[in-house]
């Protein structure tokens, strides 16, 4: 009643002066009652007619005078008939009953630039609200009406401070100063009440650029528990236990489906070029699908609409430069990123075996139609070419991604925000492996090539609404539909590598579609508890085969004083695309294959606790614990040949299970010339499928125990700061047979198995992984020097040494044996880098 009350009546906004400053409360109904503004109805014994009211500053609305009048009276309120009626109440008005709030909104922009601002803090100190912007820079808070005293704040920022009298709903677009000429990268990790994500120190950013000074923003991720890096397969990211499919990375709202170079050791996206980067692995709002292990949110930057500016690196790896700046200024801008690979011939010094050539190109345009709608339109390119000589082997990959993304923005009205794009994606990977047999005498009788190829295209539309019902109630709702059309796996064997797609022909497209509906709340019933539910709705379509699936979830975090806080979070996900390997074609491996009536989607349940302590010193402790369920997750079946005969290439791929649990643990610490970070992960990852290691549970490949990562930055003066990063993982398990058995093959001449000759085994394994590799650790060291030139012109020079001590690549290794030998050993391959002296050097303008 008293909240229909004060939202439908006019009387509140009426205006008033009363006749007196101090008076009872009897006589300010009276007088409220001779002024003819309204009629208001009480019976005595219902209130404290008598009590003596003082009013506060000068009140001049109904409703302002009524707060004061009434305030910790027990009384309710009831119009009717054009009165206010006054009936009793077992408790008193609301504080803000009589008050009208209105909306203040807009957009949070950087002063220099025009670059919207994520994640930026509109404050209220006095009434304790605040809010946050968008990925969009859009916010709204929710006042009372009056003068009101805001600040605004963002990390890297000077605080600005906004007084405003508010009468109506208004829109105020704001604006901050950065505290340097230099914007940093937001990189962010989920857990912030309220936030899509928490802002990972910005202390880190020195060990971006700690691959032999390749800025990458993207690499500071694997600085975080729980995730690990893969330098064997060509998409190198495994998170909480998780395959690489597993992981969902969005650009621009785009899903690219291998966002990464060298096998996973740099990501496709420029330092200079990201705009924001949001890290979900225990904590996923229900807009996000499609994966169980992660999402990576990457949001590019708008472009300059003030001025031209840009930044240039050179280094080992590659050379890359990003330019952006105003079409028309304050209306369109433009940002174009390109890298390109030179790395080949210090890799030819090195005798490494190794070739490697990669580019990255972004390009986006950004346009504002008048002050409520904004178009963006991203375009994406980037491939990887790969070559491996080494002995006998002769490897070529090629691999690569096309993306476009059209996007619109509109702002509503004060309280709701829309966000529509269409988009498009491709990845092909194309590879040759070269193989030769040899008689007995060791000359090469026989040489073919094994070439294989897929793909996968995407086309979706999406859009999503933001609506601010208040202060405490937010709503995000959207729909997505998508249409896929994948080639998983085609081959042609020949005496010469091929590199073309039309030149494969053997495996028809497969094509399917799936809509998504999803709804999350978040809501704030009081400073100290904040919780999220959501659901996420998908419906699968594969040639008949039709799959609903209902994923809610749940987040909330409640802090227990300034220091300590609790999180929890429950997800449900699920996947339709499955990344099957076959493991008799070395890194060429992989192949995508959509979920059908017999390899169903794969699905997880995942639980988290956390806790988070902060102090004033700048000390962050965080620890979480976590349970995952898999259920569908997929293998190859031994002894088959995977998509040999297309008619039922659903037989050569098996489902089963798997588990997933474990401790993570970050400790951070930001002094006024350091800065130190330290994450620990304690886990266990299990599989387990029918007929393999006699139906038991065994462990995943890459399930390390323990892994440790410690990085200290420390900044000697203006000029000069140094940073260290070491880390250790214990090792992968792998599997050793109980017996071998000669090949004997006609093809090969193989006739006496007690020939001094030396030739291939086959083995024969019962238990699967049961051992495991040594543990990996490395020392990475760099210096860099920084000059200000100008107001404008910034440059950088990076020197360091990266794995310091040599250490060996233990993760990529291989199995030897041969009868002559009578021998079988774990041999290590493929190390890009071993002690690596760089240096780079980066300029900004």
């Amino acid at each position: 009643m008293h909240m229909a009350w004060a939202q439908k009546s006019v009387f509140a906004i009426r205006s008033y002066i009363p006749s007196f400053q101090k008076a009872t409360v009897k006589d300010f109904l009276d007088d409220i009652n001779h002024s003819g503004k309204v009629v208001i109805e009480y019976a005595s014994n219902n209130l404290d007619t008598a009590k003596v009211i003082s009013l506060t500053g000068f009140p001049n609305t109904l409703g302002a005078v009524l707060q004061q009048v009434l305030k910790d009276q027990n009384v309710s309120i009831l119009e009717k008939n054009n009165k206010i009626i006054l009936i009793p109440s077992p408790v008193p008005l609301p504080a803000d009953f009589f008050i009208t709030h209105y909306s203040i909104y807009g957009l949070i922009k950087e002063a220099i630039s025009g670059e919207p601002l994520a994640d930026a803090t509109i404050w209220h100190p006095s009434l304790q609200k605040g809010s946050l912007s968008n990925t969009f820079g859009h916010y709204t808070l929710v006042l009372p009406e009056g003068k009101q005293v805001l600040f605004i704040s963002y990390a890297g920022y000077n605080t600005r401070k906004l007084e405003v009298d508010l009468s109506e709903n208004t829109r105020i677009d704001l604006t901050l100063e950065p505290k340097s000429n230099i914007q940093a990268v937001t990189i962010s990790a989920e857990s912030k009440p309220g936030q899509s994500a928490e802002n990972i120190s910005h202390g880190a950013e020195a060990v971006q650029d700690m691959f032999l000074g390749e800025p990458d923003a993207i690499r500071s991720l694997y600085m975080q528990p729980g995730i690990k890096n893969i330098p064997e397969i060509t998409n190198g990211l495994l998170v909480r236990g998780g395959s690489p499919d597993q992981n969902v990375f969005l650009l621009d709202g785009n899903k690219v489906f291998n966002p990464t170079h060298l096998l996973g050791t740099l990501f496709i996206i420029n330092k200079s070029a990201v705009k924001t980067l949001n890290l979900y692995k225990s904590n996923f709002p229900a807009r996000y699908g499609g994966g169980l292990s992660s999402v990576i949110d990457v949001v590019t930057k708008d472009g300059n609409m003030q001025q031209w500016k840009g930044e240039a690196n050179a280094g080992v790896l590659a050379g890359s430069f990003t330019l952006e700046g105003p079409i028309k200024k304050d209306r369109a801008a433009i940002m174009l990123s390109f890298r390109h690979s030179w790395i080949n011939p210090l890799l030819h010094v090195m005798n490494s075996g190794i070739g490697v050539n990669f580019y990255d190109l972004n390009v986006k345009y950004t346009q504002w139609l008048g002050k409520k709608d904004k178009l963006m339109l991203h375009v994406y390119a980037g491939q990887d070419d790969l070559t491996l000589h080494r002995d006998y082997t002769n490897n070529v990959q090629r691999w690569g991604n096309r993306t476009a993304s059209l996007g619109w923005n509109r702002l509503l009205g004060p309280k709701a925000f829309i966000n529509t794009s269409v988009n498009y994606s491709e990845y092909k990977n194309i590879a040759g492996f070269r193989y030769n047999l040899y008689d007995s005498t060791g000359a090469s009788m026989q040489n073919r090539v094994y070439n294989t190829y897929s793909s996968i295209e995407q086309i979706n539309a999406q859009t999503r609404l933001e609506f601010t019902a208040s202060n405490t109630l937010r709503f995000i709702t959207g729909a997505k539909a998508n249409f896929t059309k994948v080639r998983p796996f085609d081959s042609n064997i020949s005496t010469e590598f091929f590199d073309k797609p039309e030149d494969f022909t053997d495996f028809p497209p497969i094509s399917f579609r799936e809509l998504v509906f999803f709804l999350e709340n978040e809501i704030r019933p009081d400073k100290e508890f904040f919780v999220r539910p959501g659901i996420h709705v998908s419906h699968f379509t594969n040639n008949g085969f039709d799959y609903t699936s209902w994923q809610p979830r749940l987040y909330a975090t409640y802090r227990l004083d300034k220091q300590h806080q609790l999180n929890f979070s429950y997800n449900h996900m699920t996947q339709y695309l499955h990344l099957v390997t076959n493991p008799y074609l070395g890194i060429n491996g992989d192949a995508w294959v959509p979920s059908t009536s017999s390899l169903g989607p794969e699905e997880s349940d995942m639980v988290n606790l956390g806790y988070t302590f902060r102090n004033k010193k700048k000390l962050i402790l965080s620890a979480e614990v976590y349970y995952k369920e898999l259920r569908n997750v997929t293998n190859y079946v031994e002894g088959k040949n995977l998509f040999l005969n297309t008619a039922d290439w659903e037989q050569n791929v098996q489902t089963g299970k798997g588990w997933c649990y474990g401790l993570e643990a970050k400790l951070e610490k930001t002094a006024d010339d350091w800065y130190f970070q330290m994450g620990y992960t304690l886990s266990w990852n299990w599989r387990k499928f029918k007929g393999i290691n006699n139906d038991e549970k065994f462990p995943f490949k890459y399930d390390r125990r323990h892994s440790l990562n410690a990085a200290a930055t420390y900044h000697l003066n203006k000029h000069w700061n140094f940073s260290t990063l070491w880390t250790f993982s214990t090792g992968d398990v792998f599997t050793l047979p109980d017996r071998g058995y000669p090949d004997f093959d006609d093809a090969q001449q193989i006739f006496n198995p007690l020939s001094p000759k030396e030739y291939r085994l086959i083995y024969h394994s019962s238990a699967i992984n049961q051992y495991r590799t040594l543990p990996y650790h490395r020392l990475d060291f760099a210096a860099t020097y920084e000059q200000q030139h100008t107001a404008r012109l910034i440059s950088r020079i990076t020197m360091g040494i990266y794995n310091i001590y040599g250490s060996p690549n233990q993760y990529v290794y291989d199995l030897e044996g041969t009868m002559g030998k009578r021998s079988l050993v774990v041999t290590t391959q493929y190390q890009f880098f071993k002690i690596t002296p760089y240096i780079s050097y980066t300029f900004a303008f």
